[in-house]
């Protein structure tokens, strides 16, 4: 059973940059130093009282913008950015102060304005074109986002933040190789940044690639101890490279901390399974039902470990259900023809069977569990009909034999018997249950020496074959 696959978050870290300019003025130069200093309240007052007094002085206003933004104040940095930027619209700098205040109230066209202006002034401006990727990403653009993100990569090609949006990008897209390229470079660049780790890490599981997943995963981990991201994809990755109980260990952490995701549980159960912890998978199983009841996957395997137990009578139940939720799946019905089966229940699961074969006339297995039972419960005409139907599909169908086989010899048609099961045998010289039964015929027709070698025969491939044993000791012991 494959585990289903986890749903998995990537972050994007967003970083707006600011800048600061210069006036020669002396008082600007001292609240410059103030804010050098580590003094914000205090230049900010100066700044203030300087654009009283000097209301149209582009540098005042740049500073006083600046240093409202650097406080977190970007709704007041605004007014002063705009009317700076009126008197100084090709500065850069005050541009990219500006766009970022916008992006700090979420006025995302206005900001996109400016640092389009900004680009086109310094088209090789990497703060305009990074922070042009952030909006446009922001905005669901995923398109034009990649093409920002690319332009300030040609800038700064091993950019750790930008290579980091860019793979969120690229998921948002489903390109998940190119995404995990980008995650992978970031990671590699900033190992003291784990949310890199686990958007690589979890970049690399969505791909397949559990071996490589694991060290940035491991990475995060210690990073980010308890998130429940990192931990499913651990738990993926681990169960994908055999490290099973690794794998157990990381979800059982994660269900504590998420106790009502369905998948979670789902994933759990499997793994319990794998364990031999079966009765826990089944108690997983549930509990994954409870909060998403119309998981086909959930409510199968739920049933087949219930199986696995010997529980059929409760399997029967849950593929009951299945069945009458997914009334087009030949899965559910087939699940619960098993279960009536394994009770004995021939009629119920002919039933079953012949429903599903009227879809799938091609489905062959289906067809021979249902011949079996016909032949179990006496119907002799119609398991020959089925028997024949797959002979008819493979000429070489050496079950099919041997069935025909067993019905010649219930007839008390020996010598055909002996043709079916001798011509299974040569179909499937393994297939020792038609030793077994061409034995039993030879002795009907008083070739017991022979009957003997072929009980020899069968043990030789199946030492723990328990009826071909039982035969060849009553044939032994009852003389010649």
């Amino acid at each position: 059973m494959l585990l289903k696959k986890v749903v998995l978050v990537l972050a994007a870290i967003c970083v707006v940059a600011v800048s600061q300019a210069q006036t020669p003025t002396e008082r600007l130069q001292e609240a410059i130093a103030l804010y050098k200093a580590e003094k914000l309240p205090e230049s900010l007052g100066l700044l203030q009282g300087l654009a009283k007094e000097f209301p149209q002085d582009p540098d005042v206003l740049q500073w006083l913008g600046f240093v409202h933004l650097k406080m977190g104040n970007p709704t007041e940095a605004i007014p002063p950015l705009e009317k700076a930027a009126e008197l100084l619209p090709k500065n850069i700098e005050l541009l990219n102060n500006l766009g970022g205040a916008y992006m700090a109230v979420e006025q995302y066209d206005k900001a996109l304005r400016v640092y389009g202006d900004a680009v086109t002034l310094q088209p090789r401006f990497f703060d305009g074109w990074y922070n042009i990727g952030i909006i446009r990403q922001k905005q669901g653009q995923n398109d034009s986002a990649i093409e920002a993100y690319t332009k300030a990569l040609i800038i700064r090609p091993d950019e750790p933040f930008t290579l980091n949006n860019l793979g969120a990008a690229y998921t948002s897209k489903g390109m998940h190789e190119k995404a995990a390229e980008c995650f992978v470079k970031a990671a590699n660049q900033r190992r003291d940044k784990p949310v890199f780790a686990k958007n690589a890490g979890l970049a690399l599981v969505r791909l397949g690639k559990a071996a490589e997943a694991i060290p940035h995963l491991e990475a995060a981990e210690k990073g980010l101890p308890g998130d429940v991201d990192t931990l499913a994809g651990l738990a993926q990755a681990y169960s994908a490279t055999g490290k099973t109980d690794r794998a157990l260990q990381m979800l059982e952490q994660v269900v504590k901390s998420v106790p009502n995701d369905a998948t979670l549980w789902y994933n759990l159960g499997v793994l319990q399974g794998k364990v031999g912890r079966v009765a826990d998978s089944i108690q997983s199983y549930r509990r994954s039902l409870e909060i998403l009841p119309t998981d086909q996957d959930c409510m199968t395997n739920l049933g087949l470990a219930h199986m696995q137990l010997g529980e059929f009578i409760e399997a029967e139940s849950v593929f009951n259900r299945a069945v009458d939720l997914f009334p087009g799946s030949a899965e559910a019905k087939l699940n619960l023809a098993a279960a009536y089966s394994k009770q004995g229940k021939y009629a119920e699961a002919i039933a079953m069977w012949k429903i599903v074969i009227r879809s799938y006339p091609a489905r062959h297995d289906v067809r021979l569990s249902l011949a079996n039972a016909l032949y179990l419960t006496g119907d002799n005409e119609g398991a020959a009909y089925h028997y024949r139907q797959l002979l008819l599909g493979n000429p070489k169908h050496f079950e099919a034999m041997n069935g025909l086989g067993l019905i010649d010899y219930r007839a008390n048609r020996m010598t055909d018997a002996e043709k079916r099961f001798r011509d299974a045998i040569s179909a499937n010289p393994k297939f020792v249950q038609a030793y077994n039964n061409l034995a039993v015929t030879l002795e009907r027709l008083n070739k017991k020496e022979e009957a003997i070698r072929m009980l020899k025969k069968a043990l030789e491939i199946d030492p723990t074959y328990g009826e071909a044993r039982k035969n060849l000791e009553r044939l032994q012991s009852s003389g010649r």
